[in-house]
């Protein structure tokens, strides 16, 4: 593509705004593994990373990897997207990684976590420094609509991060949170560049298509600019959201007694972790300090809902004797003063026991506190 098409308005403002979220002096020499469908956002990524990269007063020393997963979900169109990437990649002489799924599972959160590991494996093999995904501003709203609808508490209202870690000396970015898909799409127009149309994003089945493509549409018929008035308010719940993160990390160092292994993996469904009672914090600040160690273990947060956190959060802070399980296997022991919490195998019934008003330890069938 010619430096001329490279000069329109449209996609010089997109250069712009992704070099301002993520200034090139940090990334220009380490490595990079682009996310690349094939869709509008992350071809949008990848020429934006590419463009940006060969522009600076020295040459980089980092590297940039377009990574495409193929589900395999739409046989021969999947199939093509793949190639559309690799043709892509080869013509910005950016290295292509790709890897296609063995499992037969569709749900979105099993695409979304597949897609993830690789991305994540393509990383470590490689020696990137960074993983750069194409979430957009529609895509923030949108979160934040799924999140509510399913009981989420404050902490999903503040939609998807900027930034966050995801392994080891590894950290996740998203360049083009704040630029709306509409201006993605008008940018990659002027430099008449074409990506790969999803025939599966008009499945409404799945939910966050039917978000999508039905309701954020009918909501903007009453308010136009609804996707503009949820990310305003999700910078409000961010900021909100960071004080009381730094109020979970100190509770945490204050009531989180230790991280034990019983046996000699070190696998995160091995971790025994224990936790002192405390009846003087706030809960939502209880809350914060669990989903920050939920993630600080690696344990699933998926299927977590603001019931769960709420009911984990009044265990902590009461003197209850009781014992039950979490989303993800996991099992809560509070039938002693110590809360222990771990990860129960897969041959385990789930535990629901309730305790009586003298507070009797809860013991399972088997006669094992």
């Amino acid at each position: 593509m010619d430096t001329s098409q490279n000069n329109s308005q449209d996609w010089s403002q997109l250069l712009a705004l992704a070099a301002a979220n993520w200034p090139p002096r940090r990334w220009r020499d380490v490595g990079i593994v682009i996310g690349c469908s094939g869709g509008a956002d992350s071809v949008a990524l990848l020429r934006l990373m590419a463009d940006i990269r060969v522009h600076g007063d020295s040459v980089p020393r980092g590297f940039l990897i377009a990574a495409h997963f193929n589900h395999r979900l739409r046989g021969q169109e999947s199939d093509d997207d793949q190639q559309f990437v690799d043709d892509l990649a080869n013509e910005l002489g950016v290295t292509f990684h790709s890897a296609r799924t063995t499992s037969e599972e569709t749900s979105e959160a099993a695409l979304r976590t597949e897609r993830m590991k690789f991305l994540i494996e393509t990383a470590k093999t490689t020696g990137a420094r960074y993983v750069a995904v194409a979430h957009s501003a529609d895509d923030n709203a949108e979160t934040v609509l799924h999140h509510l609808f399913r009981g989420t508490g404050p902490a999903g209202l503040a939609g998807i991060g900027n930034t966050r870690p995801i392994d080891r000396d590894l950290v996740l970015m998203r360049p083009l949170l704040n630029a709306s898909r509409q201006h993605i799409r008008e940018a990659l127009r002027s430099i008449s560049q074409t990506w790969r149309e999803d025939s599966s994003n008009s499945e409404v089945h799945y939910q966050r298509n039917w978000i999508r493509q039905q309701l954020l549409p009918l909501i903007e018929t009453r308010y136009p600019h609804a996707v503009d008035a949820i990310n305003r308010a999700i910078d409000g719940q961010r900021e909100w959201r960071s004080f009381v993160d730094r109020r979970a990390k100190e509770w945490l160092d204050e009531h989180h007694l230790a991280i034990t292994q019983p046996g000699p993996e070190t696998r995160p469904e091995t971790k025994l972790i224990s936790l002192s009672r405390d009846d003087s914090t706030d809960r939502v600040v209880v809350v914060a300090a669990m989903q920050t160690l939920w993630t600080e273990v690696g344990w699933p947060r998926g299927e977590m809902n603001r019931e769960h956190w709420t009911r984990l959060a009044q265990t902590i802070r009461s003197n209850t004797l009781d014992r039950y399980s979490l989303p993800g296997r996991v099992d809560i022991d509070a039938t002693k003063s110590v809360i222990l919490l771990s990860v129960q195998k897969p041959d385990q019934p789930p535990i629901s026991v309730q305790t009586d008003n003298h507070r009797v330890p809860a013991r399972r069938d088997s006669g094992h506190q």
